[in-house]
């Protein structure tokens, strides 16, 4: 009778490990079945993020742009579709229903391992963003502030001078906490009023260590021409539309652009693009005192895979000044909210693209470790149960 009890014990125990085995081999199906879906999402990524770096550059036209954002829209959808057709035995993997399961893998109760599957569709993935609005046109720039920035679990106090640009904002924004990228631009439209034929215009742009003087400036159409010729010692990009007789000059790095009056200064206006992409309605006209000076700071935009807050700190008022309120939350931006029709939107687009492929990583990194441990399991159940079946043989015989 004992050896019977004994027999029937080992034998639940080997039909359990039997069924346990079969059951961590499924998740292992699973799990490769999602990272191949996924490995196919970051292709499709990367295709992605060509397209932006295409669309970002100016010399591209806005035919070759609209071509570029087609392609880039079918990819989107393909990203999405991928997203809710990958299935096993039934269940959608990644349009985030699965969520985390558990996989019974022992032959008793409670004996599991959980499988975690996120959403990775294009209209789920992508960036917590903050960027800055309009900082408008002052004689020395920003003031000094801190910011303090919470997020990923940490909270950090960043303090900059005035007078500072958003590219040394931006660089000690940079990785303030754990996954948090700043990055930084400066555009700013000009006008030349047409007072200006009678008056010419004159001022000097300050932009980084470098001034130029910018002297008889009649219409928009000679500024223009002065701007292009001086670019590459001022660190500048040109975008001038004949047509439209639409002027604008930026610094990709975020440099400040900071303009000193001279003789007939005030027949030229000034803005700055804001983190939206946007130009203020109505721009800033220089001073007509000579020697008076306007200092035009650029855009700060950040980005992290996690939320986030960035708020005013002890001195100053730095994520007022900045952000436009005195604590900021961080809002998400998917793949699907990009685009690649413009310039500065294909800019957003390559920063939503990596933090996008990040999540991805993130997710395939803990899934390959979920699969190394379903694969461990699998290996010493079947020695379990290889022993239990000779142990059993062994009772039975007696």
């Amino acid at each position: 009778a004992a050896g019977l009890q004994i027999a029937n014990r080992l034998t639940s125990q080997i039909n359990g490990l039997g069924q346990a085995v079969k059951n961590a081999n499924d998740g292992i199906s699973i799990a490769q079945t999602a990272e191949g879906a996924m490995q196919a999402s970051t292709d499709i990524l990367q295709k992605m993020r060509t397209l932006a770096l295409s669309s970002a550059t100016g010399s591209l036209s806005n035919d070759d742009r609209k071509s570029n954002n087609d392609e880039y829209q079918a990819l989107t959808a393909e990203l999405n579709r991928i997203s809710e057709t990958t299935t096993f035995g039934g269940q959608k993997l990644l349009d985030g229903s699965y969520g985390t399961k558990a996989i019974q893998v022992g032959a008793n109760a409670n004996e599991t391992i959980n499988l975690a599957l996120d959403n990775v569709s294009a209209k789920s993935i992508g960036s917590q963003q903050i960027k800055s609005g309009t900082i408008a046109p002052s004689a020395s720039g920003v003031a000094a502030a801190d910011l303090v920035v919470t997020g990923n679990g940490q909270s950090k106090t960043v303090s900059y001078d005035a007078g500072s640009s958003a590219k040394d904002i931006a660089a000690k924004l940079n990785g303030s906490i754990g996954g948090l990228t700043a990055s930084a631009s400066t555009e700013v439209k000009l006008a030349v009023a047409s007072g200006a034929a009678a008056t010419p215009a004159n001022f000097d742009l300050t932009v980084g260590g470098s001034t130029v003087s910018f002297i008889g400036v009649t219409d928009t159409a000679s500024l223009a021409d002065q701007l292009k010729s001086n670019a590459a010692k001022l660190g500048i990009s040109v975008n001038y539309d004949e047509s439209t007789k639409s002027l604008s000059v930026k610094s990709d790095t975020g440099e400040n652009l900071a303009f000193t009056s001279k003789a007939g200064a005030d027949a030229i206006s000034v803005g700055a693009r804001d983190g939206n992409g946007d130009f203020p309605g109505t721009l800033t006209t220089l001073s007509a005192t000579v020697n008076d000076k306007s200092t035009v700071t650029g855009q700060i935009s950040l980005d992290s895979a996690k939320g986030y807050s960035v708020a005013n700190g002890a001195t100053g008022t730095g994520a007022t000044d900045l952000f436009g309120a005195a604590s900021k939350s961080s809002a998400k931006t998917t793949i699907a909210d990009t685009d690649v029709t413009e310039a500065v939107n294909a800019q957003n687009a390559l920063a939503v693209i990596d933090k996008a492929i990040g999540s991805i990583d993130s997710v395939r990194s803990g899934l390959g470790a979920t699969q190394n441990r379903l694969q461990t399991t699998v290996d010493n159940l079947q020695n379990i149960q290889k022993n239990s079946t000779a142990a059993r043989s062994t009772v039975q015989d007696v």
